[in-house]
C-alpha cells in the first residue's frame, strides 16, 4: 500500500532531486503506487535510461517492503549505497559476500518493518528461514536483470525458476520485472516464466545516441592488446571499463595495460577475495583509478555516469551481453565509445563453449532416474555432487533441473547450494522424456542463434547501430549525436591507433607474421593443404573438410580473419614465387616447403 500522500512528482523531487520523469518511468511507477491492487510491470529500457528508479521510488513511497532480486554483488552494492544516501536506514542487502552477522541484522530489520527495500541474490530463496522471516511483509517483488529468467536470455540461471513461486508464497502484491536487453521473444518468455498477470508493459527505445560503436579486427592477441592500450592512452578515453572473457585473461590484460599506460590498472573478477573486489569497485567509482579490467561480473548495475570508453577484449557470447556491457559507457549523456576487438580464435572459442554446454539424453535420464529413485515418498533430497563430476557437469546439471521443472516433472524446494531438494510431480515417462528432449533442442538452437547474431554484427557491413536496434525489435530510425559507428564513419576505426603506433585498420597484408604463419600451417597441416585451404585455415573458416581434419586446432587458425581471402592468397602466391613454397601438382595439389633454387637461389644470395 502507499503510505505517503504526496504526488509522484513531489516524491521524485524530494528523494532523487529530479524535476521530471524520463520516458516510461512515470507509467511504471504509477502501476505499483497509483492503483489498488498494484499491477505487475515489465520494464524494458536501455542501460542508462533509469530502470532502477521504476522500483526505487515506489519502494520509498510505500509502507511495505520492496524485495529486489539482483544477480550480482556489484549491482546490489552500488544501488544500496546510492539509496542509503537518499533514505538512511531504510535499505539493506543480504548476500554471500557479507558476514553472517551483517546478513542476520539486515534480515531482522526487514522482518520488523524498518526497511523499505531489501536486496538479495536469487540463491537466497534456498533458505527456508529467509522466506519465513519476510513472508507477509513484501509488497513489491522486483526481479532485476529479468532476462535471466529466460531460456533465451544471455545469462540463463536456473535459480530464477523459483522466483515466481517465491513471490506468490511471500504474498507480494505485484512483480516488477526489469531488464535492458530483452528481444520481443525474451520479453514474452519473461512474462510467462514469472507468471506476470496482465502486466503493464513499459518499453522505451533501445538507442543510445551518444555512443559510437566500433569493431576492430585484429590478427593476434598481442596486436589486440597493443591497440587497446593505445586507444586508452588517447585524450578523453577514460574512465574506462575493459571486459575480458576469463579470470586469467583479466589478470594478463591488466598487467599488460599497466606496463603500456604507465599507471595503475585495476583487475576485478570472482577469483579475487571479497575485500580486493570491494576495494577495486570503490576506487574505480571514486575516480582514484580510471581503468578497470574485469569479467562481466563487474559493471552490471554499476552506476558510474562518466565512463567514456567500454572495451571488449574478445567477442561476447551474444549481442544481448554485448549491448548490456557496452551500455556502461556514457550514462551521463556525453559522447562515449564502445570498442569491440575481435580475432578469429573468438569464433572457435564460442563453438567450443556451445558444444561443451550441450546436454545429452543420457544425462537427462541419469538425473531424472536418480531423483525418481530417491523420491519414493514423493520428495527428493540429493547431494548435487553425486550427479556432477566437475564444473562443466555442474552447469549441465543446473540446465537439466531447469528442463525437468519446465516439463512439469519436479518442483524444486529451498536447499543449500550443494543439494537438490523438491517434490516429484509426475513420473519421468515417455511424455516427460519427449518434453525434455524438445527443451534441450530449443536451448541448443537458442545458443546457436546468439552465436550467429553476434557474429553477423561483428562481420556485417551495415550500420552497427541499426543492427542493434533491429535485433531488439526497435523500429525507430537510429539517431547518432556523434559519428554513429565505424561502418558509417570509417574515421572512427582509423582513430583507434594501430599496433605500430599509426592510425590504421589493423590490416597487415604483407610482412613476416603472415608469411611465417603460412609456412607453419603448410608444414604442420596433416593431411597437407592446397593454396585455398591454407587461406581458409588462416582466416578461420568453418567448412566440413576443415573441421574433419582438425585444422581449426592449428596455432595460426583464424589469426588473419581481418584480412580478405585475396590478401592472404596473395602472400601464399608470393611465397611460391619466392621459392619458399612449391606445389606438388597433380589433380589435388598440395603445398610443401621448398628451398629457393636456380635463378631464385642466385637472387636470394
Amino acid at each position: 500500500m502507499v503510505g505517503r500522500p504526496m504526488s509522484l512528482a513531489s516524491a521524485l523531487q524530494q528523494h532523487f532531486g529530479f524535476s521530471a520523469f524520463r520516458p516510461g518511468q512515470e507509467e511504471a511507477v504509477r502501476a505499483v503506487t497509483g492503483s489498488s491492487p498494484a499491477r505487475d510491470v515489465l520494464v524494458v529500457m536501455p542501460t542508462g535510461a533509469g530502470k532502477s528508479l521504476c522500483y526505487q521510488l515506489p519502494a520509498l513511497v510505500r509502507d511495505d517492503l520492496t524485495l529486489v532480486v539482483s544477480p550480482l554483488v556489484s549491482l546490489m552494492q552500488d544501488q544500496v549505497e546510492s539509496l542509503e544516501a537518499i533514505a538512511p536506514g531504510r535499505v539493506a542487502l543480504i548476500n554471500s559476500q557479507r558476514d553472517s552477522a551483517a546478513n542476520a541484522a539486515a534480515l531482522r530489520c526487514a522482518a520488523d518493518g524498518s526497511l523499505s527495500a531489501l536486496y538479495v541474490a536469487p540463491e537466497r530463496f534456498g533458505s527456508p528461514g529467509f522466506l519465513e522471516a519476510v513472508r507477509g511483509r513484501v509488497g513489491l517483488f522486483v526481479v532485476d536483470e529479468a532476462h535471466c529468467v529466460s531460456q533465451w536470455g544471455h545469462d540463463f540461471r536456473p535459480d530464477y525458476f523459483r522466483l515466481a513461486d517465491a513471490a506468490r508464497y511471500l504474498g507480494a502484491q505485484a512483480i516488477i520485472a526489469s531488464t535492458a536487453t530483452a528481444t520481443p521473444q525474451v520479453a514474452r518468455d519473461i512474462e510467462r516464466r514469472l507468471g506476470l498477470r496482465d502486466p503493464v508493459r513499459v518499453t522505451t527505445g533501445f538507442d543510445r545516441p551518444n555512443l559510437d560503436f566500433v569493431v576492430v579486427r585484429c590478427g593476434t592477441a598481442a596486436v589486440k592488446h597493443r591497440r587497446i592500450a593505445a586507444a586508452l592512452a588517447e585524450p578523453g578515453a577514460t574512465p574506462a571499463i575493459v571486459y575480458a572473457g576469463t579470470r586469467k585473461g583479466v589478470d594478463r590484460l591488466a598487467e599488460s595495460l599497466r606496463a603500456a599506460l604507465g599507471r595503475e590498472v585495476l583487475a576485478y573478477h570472482a577469483g579475487l577475495g571479497r575485500e580486493p573486489r570491494a576495494a577495486a569497485q570503490r576506487r574505480f567509482m571514486s575516480g582514484d583509478v580510471d581503468v578497470v579490467v574485469a569479467t562481466n561480473a563487474f559493471g552490471m548495475g554499476v552506476d558510474k555516469a562518466d565512463v567514456r570508453t567500454v572495451v571488449h577484449e574478445s567477442v561476447p557470447g551474444s549481442l544481448e551481453a554485448y549491448y548490456q556491457e557496452a551500455g556502461r559507457a556514457g550514462r551521463d549523456g556525453d559522447p562515449a565509445r564502445a570498442l569491440l576487438f575481435a580475432e578469429g580464435r573468438d569464433k572457435g572459442l564460442h563453438v567450443f563453449f556451445i558444444q561443451r554446454s550441450e546436454v545429452d539424453d543420457a544425462l537427462v535420464e541419469r538425473v531424472a532416474s536418480t531423483l525418481m529413485f530417491r523420491g519414493m515418498d514423493g520428495r527428493y533430497d540429493v547431494d548435487a555432487r553425486e550427479l556432477a563430476s566437475d564444473s562443466d557437469d555442474e552447469e549441465r546439471l543446473r540446465a537439466v533441473i531447469g528442463h525437468l521443472v519446465q516439463a512439469g516433472v519436479i518442483q524444486p524446494a529451498p536447499a543449500p547450494a550443494d543439494r537438490l531438494r523438491g517434490r516429484i510431480l509426475t513420473p519421468f515417462d515417455g511424455r516427460a522424456r519427449a518434453a525434455c528432449r524438445t527443451l534441450v533442442a530449443e536451448g541448443t538452437r537458442a545458443r546457436w542463434r546468439q552465436y550467429r547474431a553476434i557474429w553477423a554484427y561483428v562481420e556485417g557491413d551495415g550500420c552497427r547501430r541499426q543492427a542493434i536496434l533491429t535485433h531488439f525489435g526497435d523500429t525507430l530510425a537510429p539517431v547518432a549525436h556523434g559519428q554513429c559507428c565505424d561502418v558509417c564513419h570509417p574515421a572512427l576505426l582509423a582513430a583507434v591507433p594501430g599496433p605500430r603506433g599509426g592510425a590504421n585498420d589493423g590490416r597487415e597484408p604483407s610482412g613476416g607474421d603472415l608469411d611465417e604463419a603460412i609456412m607453419a600451417t603448410v608444414e604442420s597441416a596433416s593431411p597437407g593443404c592446397g593454396r585455398t585451404r591454407v587461406v581458409e585455415i588462416l582466416r578461420g573458416g568453418r567448412s566440413r573438410r576443415l573441421l574433419e581434419n582438425s585444422y581449426d586446432g592449428l596455432p595460426a587458425y583464424g589469426q588473419f580473419d581481418h584480412l580478405t581471402a585475396a590478401e592472404v592468397l596473395g602472400r601464399v602466391d608470393g611465397l611460391i614465387t619466392a621459392g619458399r613454397l612449391r606445389s606438388t601438382g597433380g589433380s589435388y595439389p598440395k603445398l610443401v616447403a621448398g628451398a629457393p633454387s636456380g635463378r631464385l637461389a642466385e637472387a636470394s644470395a
